[in-house]
């Protein structure tokens, strides 16, 4: 194993720590309930998840797809979801990072292999994402990021993962991706060929539950995936 990739969203970072904070930017910014806008958050970000999954929208507007619809469920300027976007990015506290987040990068760094994060984009743009990483400390392990709306693709498709390998000249056999949904992180990963790691919070340990793939409860289990691998349990 040569390289490791990681989700960001409910794998490094709480996704829900960021939408609570973009909610209430949002309801500040329109002068409404914020129950209301939770639920357009909500909503928006279920039409756009079922989307995805049905390779359904354009990959090069995967940013600007999902700030318009979330402004087109409120009826107000698209300027608006990007204001409060911002602004929750600049108020949002440590709480936001995962437990075990770091001790599993670090432990991956620590192996000598290269680490890449690999994430879509709904709401804000990647460069805010890398902007929390950098924050938080997390940026201090990582090699390289690879946000959709910079590669103009988004998991679960191919070219999502092949661009993180061609970057770091990597066969598809010689990384492995992990990250919490398994429609984008897992089986993307394993139709392009890599390994991968499902994040279930449900799991009672690390199970292999593909040829190329296992389960695990939390991020930190890709040390001990990465073990067994290295034990010849993986082969």
């Amino acid at each position: 194993m040569k390289l490791v990739s990681f989700d960001v969203w409910n794998t490094l970072l709480d996704i829900n720590v960021m939408l609570d904070a973009l909610a209430v930017e949002l309801s500040k910014l329109m002068g409404v309930c914020i129950v209301d806008v939770v639920e357009g958050i909500m909503l928006a970000r279920g039409t756009l998840k079922g989307m995805r999954a049905r390779g359904e929208g354009n990959p090069r507007r995967a940013l600007e797809e999902s700030q318009e619809l979330l402004a087109g469920l409120f009826e107000v300027d698209v300027e608006l979801v990007k204001r409060a976007s911002a602004r929750a990015v600049l108020k949002v506290g440590d709480e936001i990072v995962l437990p075990g987040a770091k001790k599993a990068l670090e432990g991956v760094k620590r192996k000598g292999l290269k680490v890449t994060v690999t994430g879509n984009v709904m709401f804000w743009p990647g460069s805010y994402t890398r902007l929390l990483l950098e924050r938080f400390g997390l940026m201090d392990y990582v090699d390289k990021t690879f946000f959709a709306d910079e590669v103009l693709a988004y998991k679960p498709m191919p070219e999502m993962f092949e661009k993180t390998l061609k970057a770091f000249n990597v066969e598809p056999e010689e990384a492995i991706h992990i990250g919490d949904t398994k429609a984008e992180d897992f089986e993307g990963a394993l139709r392009a060929g890599l390994w991968a790691v499902w994040i279930n919070p449900e799991a009672e340990g690390v199970r292999r539950i593909h040829e190329r793939g296992f389960e695990v409860p939390s991020v930190e289990g890709i040390l001990e995936v990465l073990e067994k691998m290295g034990s010849g349990e993986g082969e």
